[in-house]
C-alpha cells in the first residue's frame, strides 16, 4: 500500500487527479439515476435504460482513466495505441451494462453480488486494456499482488453500490450508490497504477499510430460531451415519455368516466338481478312465485331440483296445474300417480285460502317430508317455500323418543308410562276392560351390581327387558322406572286370573339363570299388582297402589307377587307415622339401652353385656326392636341411631369393672357410612373405655353386601384393639368362607340351634349339637344365645361352649340394674335376676 501512496503523491499531478475524480463522480451520478429509472420500468424499456446506464458509466470509467493517466508522470514520453484504447472503452460499456442487467434481472442479494462482480470486471478490463494501450520507450513491469487487490476492490465496491441502489431508490440512495461506484473506479485505478513500474529503455521505439496527449485530451473532452449529451437525451426522453404517459392516462381516465356513465344504469340493473338470483338460488328452501292467473313468475334452482322439473316447465308463464301433474305423474309424491290422483290433489290445493298464509306437509315417495308454506301477495298470486324437514322431524322424533324412553334398555320411562296409563284408564272408564298394573323389583340385583360391577348390572337389566318383552302381548307396555324397578301394564277382562297368570309368567321367566358372558347369575323378582279402576282412577293412585303391593311382596320374603289390598294402604300409613315418630324420638331422647349379660358357662361369672335398644313411645308405650329396627335400616335412621348407641354404651361400660366387656350390634347401613370408624374411635376416646373391652357383632348379611369393604373396615377396627364377633353363626351358607377370610375373636351360635338342643326330635338335637361342636372346634370364644333352660346349659357345658346368654340368666335390664348386679358380683345373684 506504500507503493500506491508514493505513486499517487510523487508521480501524479494533483489537479488532474481531482478532475478525474470529479468526472468519475458526475458519471456515477448519471448512471445511478438512469439505473433507478430502469428499475421503475418494465419489459423492453428497462433494457434500453440499462444500456444507457452502462454506456454512461462506461464512458465515465474510460474518461476517469485517461484523465488520471494525463496526471501520471512516469518520467518518459507516453503515447496510446488507438485500437486498444477503443477496445478499452467498448469493454467498459459492455460489461457495466451486463452487470446492471444481471443485478436487475436476478432476485435478492445474489443478483447484486453477481452484478457487482461483473461491473468490477468491467472496470478492470477497461483499466488494463488502457494500460496495454500505453506506449513508452521503456519496459513495463507489474506487481501481481496489487493487481489482484485492485480487481477485488472494484468488485466489492461495485457490489456495495448495486446493493444500495437496489435497496434505496430515493435521492439519498442515488447519492450513496454514486459515491460507492466512484470509490470502486478510483480505488481500482490508483491501486492498479501503484502496481505498474516503467523502466526507461531508449532502444524501444513507440508506434507511429499512437495517440498524442493533446489528441487524447480532445478525445476525452469529446467523450465528456458525449456522456453529458447522452444524459441529456436520456432526461429528455424520460420527460417526453412521462408526458406522453400522462396524456395517455388522462385520455384513458376520460374514456373510463364516459364509459362508466354510460354503463351505470345497466350495471346497477345487472347487479340487482345477480344479487337476487344468487340469493334465491342459494336458499335452503325451494322458492316459487305464481301470479293471479296461477302462472309461474320465477323459481329457484332448489325448487327445480326438488321436483325434477324439465326446462320447459321452468319457463315464465308455466301453469301451476302442469307442474302439479308433473309431480304426480313422475311419482315424486307418495301415493297414486294416476291422472285422477293429480286432479284430486289439484282440487285440494285449489281449496286453500288465497288471502291467508297456509302450510302443509307433503310426503315424497322416497320418504322425505317437505313443508310447503304459501304466502299470498297483494294483487293476487302467491309466493311459496318448499323446505325439506325430514331430518328436522327425525331429530324431533329422536329427541321425543329419548325423553320418553330409558337409554339403557330402550323401554318406555316413567313419563311415557304415565301418559299411556292416563289413556288406558280413560278406556277402562267406558266399561268392559280393566287395566292391570304390575310393579316389579329385581331380587339380589344389588349383589350382582356390587360384586360383578356396573357393566354386568347393565347387561342384566338389558336381559331382563328382553325377557319381559317375551312374556307380554302386543297390547302390553313395559317400562323401566329406574334402577332395578320395572312396570308392566295391560288390559284384562278377568283381573284375578289374567293378572295373576301374567305375574307368574314374569316371575318364572326372571327366576331362570341369566348368561352375562363370563358370568351366569340368578335373580328373582317381587311383583305388586294393582287393578284400575278398582284400585284407583288416575295414574298416580294406581302406581302408588301397585307400589304398596310390591312392598308387601318384598316384606313377605321376595320372589312372590301380591295384589293390592286396602289394608296395605293403612299399613303404609302406619309405617310413615312410625318413621315420623322415630325421628322425633331420636331428637327427644326417647330411646334407651338395656343390657343382657353373657356369662362364663363353667364359672357362672359375668363376662360382659350386650347392648339392646328399646323405645319408650309416649303414646304406644314400649316398641319392640323388631318393629322399628328394619324401618330404621330402610330409611337410614340407623346411622345416627347406631352412633347414639355406640357412644351411650361405651360411656356406660366405662363405669363397670375392667374385666366386663360391652357387645354392640352393627347394621349394614352403618358399614356403608364412611364415618363408622371415626365414630367408634370418638366413642372410645370420649368414654375412656379400653378398646379390648368393646365387642362389635356383625352378621353374615352385613358382610355379604360388600364383603371387601366390610373386611377392610373390620381389619381397621381390629388394629385398634376392638374385638369382632360373628353373630347368628350357622344360619347362612357363607359363614365358613367368612371365618377363613377374617380372624374373628368370637362366634355366637344362633338361638335357633340352642333351642333345638332340648328338642324332642332326635335329628334336630343331633344337628344342633353338631353346630355347637363345630363352633367350639374353631378355637375361638364361643357364645350360645337364647339359653332358657338348665338342660340347655348342661348340654352346652358338656360340648365345651365357653359363654352363654339368655333368659335363663337374665332378661335385658336397664343400666341402673346392671350396676346393682355387678356390685353383688356372684353367679347366684345373676341366677336370681
Amino acid at each position: 500500500m506504500f507503493r500506491v501512496f508514493s505513486c499517487l503523491t510523487a508521480e501524479h499531478d494533483w489537479r488532474l487527479v481531482v478532475l478525474a475524480g470529479l468526472v468519475c463522480f458526475v458519471a456515477s451520478i448519471v448512471a445511478a439515476s438512469i439505473f433507478h429509472r430502469a428499475i421503475a420500468t418494465r419489459a423492453r424499456r428497462r433494457w434500453i435504460w440499462i444500456a444507457i446506464a452502462g454506456a454512461a458509466i462506461g464512458y465515465g470509467i474510460w474518461a476517469t482513466h485517461f484523465v488520471a493517466m494525463l496526471a501520471y508522470e512516469p518520467g518518459v514520453t507516453t503515447g496510446y495505441g488507438l485500437v486498444l484504447t477503443a477496445f478499452s472503452l467498448a469493454a467498459a460499456m459492455l460489461l457495466t451494462s451486463v452487470g446492471f442487467g444481471v443485478a436487475v434481472g436476478a432476485a435478492g442479494r445474489w443478483g447484486a453480488m453477481a452484478g457487482g462482480i461483473i461491473i468490477g470486471g468491467g472496470i478492470a478490463s477497461m483499466h488494463y486494456l488502457g494500460m496495454w494501450a500505453l506506449e513508452v520507450p521503456g519496459r513495463v513491469s507489474w506487481s501481481v499482488d496489487l493487481v489482484f487487490v485492485s480487481i477485488i476492490l472494484g468488485m466489492c465496491l461495485g457490489y456495495a453500490a448495486l446493493s444500495v441502489a437496489l435497496t434505496y431508490q430515493g435521492y439519498r440512495g442515488t447519492l450513496a450508490a454514486a459515491v460507492l461506484l466512484t470509490l470502486a473506479i478510483v480505488s481500482h485505478h490508483f491501486t492498479a497504477m501503484g502496481a505498474v513500474q516503467i523502466t526507461p529503455d531508449p532502444t524501444l521505439a513507440t508506434d507511429t499510430l499512437s495517440l498524442s496527449p493533446a489528441f487524447l485530451a480532445l478525445a476525452i473532452a469529446g467523450v465528456a460531451l458525449s456522456v453529458l449529451g447522452m444524459s441529456l437525451i436520456g432526461v429528455l426522453a424520460d420527460r417526453r415519455l412521462a408526458s406522453r404517459t400522462a396524456r395517455f392516462e388522462e385520455i384513458i381516465s376520460q374514456l373510463s368516466v364516459a364509459r362508466q356513465q354510460l354503463e351505470d344504469s345497466q350495471q346497477e340493473l345487472q347487479g340487482q338481478t345477480l344479487r337476487l338470483d344468487t340469493a334465491i338460488n342459494h336458499m335452503v328452501e325451494g322458492l316459487c312465485m305464481f301470479d293471479a292467473e296461477k302462472r309461474l313468475v320465477v323459481c329457484n334452482e332448489r325448487y327445480a331440483r326438488l321436483y325434477q322439473l324439465p326446462p320447459e316447465l321452468l319457463r315464465t308463464g308455466t301453469s301451476h296445474t302442469d307442474i302439479i301433474r308433473h309431480r304426480i305423474a313422475k311419482g315424486i309424491l307418495k301415493g297414486d300417480s294416476s291422472e285422477g290422483a293429480a286432479e284430486q290433489f289439484i282440487s285440494k290445493l285449489a281449496a286453500l285460502p288465497f288471502d291467508a298464509v297456509s302450510s302443509r306437509i307433503d310426503e315424497f315417495a322416497d320418504g322425505r317430508l317437505i313443508c310447503v308454506t304459501r304466502q299470498p301477495m297483494a294483487g293476487g298470486g302467491w309466493v311459496a317455500t318448499h323446505l325439506d324437514v325430514t331430518e328436522q322431524r327425525r331429530s324431533e322424533a329422536k329427541i321425543t323418543h329419548m325423553a320418553q324412553h330409558d337409554a339403557l334398555t330402550d323401554l318406555p320411562n316413567r313419563v311415557l308410562l304415565r301418559e299411556r296409563m292416563e289413556h288406558a284408564i280413560a278406556v277402562t272408564r267406558n266399561g268392559g276392560l280393566d287395566l292391570a298394573v304390575l310393579m316389579l323389583d329385581l331380587d339380589r340385583f344389588k349383589e350382582v351390581n356390587d360384586t360383578l360391577g356396573h357393566p354386568a348390572g347393565d347387561a342384566l337389566l338389558r336381559a331382563v327387558a328382553a325377557r319381559l318383552r317375551e312374556c307380554v302381548t302386543e297390547t302390553a307396555l313395559i317400562a323401566r322406572l329406574g334402577g332395578d324397578e320395572f312396570a308392566v301394564i295391560d288390559y284384562v277382562t278377568n283381573p284375578a286370573v289374567e293378572a295373576a297368570a301374567l305375574a307368574e309368567n314374569i316371575r318364572k321367566a326372571l327366576c331362570e339363570p341369566f348368561d352375562l358372558g363370563d358370568h351366569r347369575v340368578t335373580v328373582g323378582t317381587s311383583i305388586g299388582i294393582a287393578i284400575a279402576p278398582r284400585d284407583g282412577n288416575d295414574s298416580d293412585v294406581i302406581l302408588k297402589s301397585a307400589d304398596l303391593a310390591l312392598y308387601s311382596a318384598k316384606s313377605g320374603g321376595r320372589g312372590a307377587f301380591r295384589f293390592f289390598e286396602p289394608e296395605l294402604d293403612e299399613l303404609m300409613h302406619a309405617r310413615r307415622n312410625l318413621e315420623r315418630d322415630m325421628r322425633a324420638a331420636l331428637a327427644g331422647r326417647q330411646f334407651e339401652l338395656h343390657y343382657q349379660p353373657f356369662v362364663n358357662a363353667a364359672t357362672g361369672k359375668t363376662c360382659g353385656f350386650e347392648a339392646l335398644l328399646r323405645w319408650h313411645h309416649p303414646q304406644r308405650g314400649m316398641v319392640l326392636p323388631g318393629e322399628f329396627i328394619p324401618l330404621a335400616e330402610e330409611t337410614g335412621l340407623i346411622v345416627p341411631l347406631g352412633e347414639w348407641v355406640l357412644r351411650t354404651a361405651c360411656a356406660e361400660a366405662a363405669t363397670w369393672p375392667a374385666h366386663v366387656r360391652i357387645a354392640i350390634n352393627l347394621s349394614p347401613a352403618q358399614f356403608r357410612s364412611k364415618e363408622l370408624v371415626p365414630v367408634i374411635v370418638g366413642a372410645l376416646a370420649s368414654s375412656g373405655l379400653a378398646p379390648h373391652r368393646l365387642e362389635l357383632e356383625v352378621t353374615e348379611t352385613v358382610i355379604m353386601h360388600d364383603s371387601e369393604a366390610v373386611f377392610a373396615v373390620l381389619a381397621e377396627l381390629r388394629e385398634l384393639g376392638v374385638r369382632i364377633a360373628l353373630d347368628d353363626f350357622g344360619t347362612g351358607y357363607s359363614s365358613l368362607s367368612f371365618l377363613q377370610r377374617f380372624p374373628f375373636d368370637k362366634v355366637k351360635i344362633d338361638r335357633s340351634f340352642v333351642g333345638e338342643l332340648s328338642s324332642p326330635r332326635a335329628e334336630a338335637r343331633h344337628l344342633a349339637r353338631a353346630v355347637v361342636r363345630f363352633a367350639v372346634s374353631l378355637g375361638k370364644t364361643t357364645t350360645a344365645e337364647g339359653v332358657e333352660t338348665k338342660e340347655q346349659l348342661d348340654i352346652l357345658r358338656e360340648e365345651g361352649c365357653g359363654e352363654t346368654q339368655g333368659y335363663y340368666f337374665s332378661r335385658p335390664m336397664p343400666a341402673s340394674d346392671v350396676a346393682r348386679m355387678l356390685r353383688r358380683g356372684s353367679a347366684a345373684a345373676i341366677r336370681a335376676a
